[in-house]
């Protein structure tokens, strides 16, 4: 009921305040008493710090698609340790220890990557969807859960590419990217072009640009309207030339190399994506002042 009382019946205020003292919710204007009677679902045991908590807790943590039973096995006491292990190893058939090592594959790789903890979740329940419709037997472990991140960043819009994927990974790039189309095709998973503006934050992080350049360039990608995703590029190559162009409309010295260096790509294919962006700005005059007041265009050096 508490939940559901959102502002006084009496004078509509919204200045609600629970006395759990009383088991009461008043208004804290008029004073009228609105609910009482309450029930605490919270533990009927009180703790003063962690460690008293932790000692107290009788339920265990919430229920997570990154462990292989979910979480959800019975406890056993810290004190018999080398049963606990031997519990668990004994427990597990051929197909749970199997998904135990992918899941660890998935931890492993996400924490290298610095990924958040949904991208590993959301990264379990594909695994755990592409073995039940039987697409795992016969296949590489490590090359199919590589995939399977990097389809998931795709989907949450987080930047990795797969040759970043491919460093932390076991695999090669080309097995990564036969599983990626593979399971592509299987799962019947639909993802859009990947946005060059996405790159842009962490790439000028790394080069140490400022905010200005790094606005810059999502702009100029924003002006691109699709153009480049058309013909192909790769994302991580046009938000690199981006960079490199608002760099130069800044007055900011920034070499191709470092540019490449941080973006994985070439110093040619930033050379290549800077021109035809250049000759694009060009035919807007509105939009080469409104970036750079000073007017004209750097050439590429």
């Amino acid at each position: 009921m508490e939940e559901k009382i959102k502002k006084c019946p009496e004078c509509g205020s919204k200045n609600l305040i629970t006395d759990p003292q009383h088991a009461e919710v008043y208004c804290g204007d008029c004073g009228i008493v609105i609910a009482e009677n309450l029930v605490d679902l919270g533990p009927e045991w009180r703790s003063y710090d962690d460690e008293q908590a932790s000692r107290r807790i009788r339920t265990g943590p919430p229920m997570s698609y990154r462990i292989h039973n979910k979480g959800l096995s019975t406890p056993v006491p810290e004190s018999l340790t080398r049963t606990k292990r031997l519990r668990g190893i004994i427990s597990m058939d051929s197909s749970e220890k199997i998904l135990s090592f992918a899941l660890g594959e998935i931890d492993r790789m996400a924490s290298a990557l610095k990924l958040p903890v949904e991208i590993r979740e959301a990264t379990s329940v594909l695994y755990r969807q592409a073995a039940k419709q039987n697409l795992i037997k016969g296949r590489s472990i490590e090359e199919l859960v590589s995939a399977m991140l990097y389809i998931t960043c795709r989907q949450y819009g987080v930047p990795r590419t797969l040759k970043e994927i491919a460093q932390v990974s076991r695999m090669p790039l080309r097995k990564i990217r036969r599983a990626y189309i593979f399971l592509m095709r299987k799962l019947g998973i639909k993802l859009a072009p990947a946005d060059p503006a996405q790159y842009v934050p962490r790439f000028c992080s790394e080069l140490k640009l400022s905010d200005a350049i790094r606005e810059r360039a999502i702009e100029i990608l924003k002006s691109d309207e699709g153009a480049g995703a058309a013909k192909g590029w790769g994302p991580t190559g046009t938000a690199a030339a981006a960079i490199y162009l608002a760099a130069n409309l800044s007055g900011v010295s920034v070499s191709e190399k470092e540019i490449a260096r941080v973006a994985g790509t070439t110093p040619i294919t930033i050379r290549n994506r800077y021109k035809e962006l250049q000759e694009r700005l060009k035919l807007n005059d509105d939009f080469l002042s409104h970036l750079n007041p000073k007017g004209g265009v750097y050439s590429v050096t």
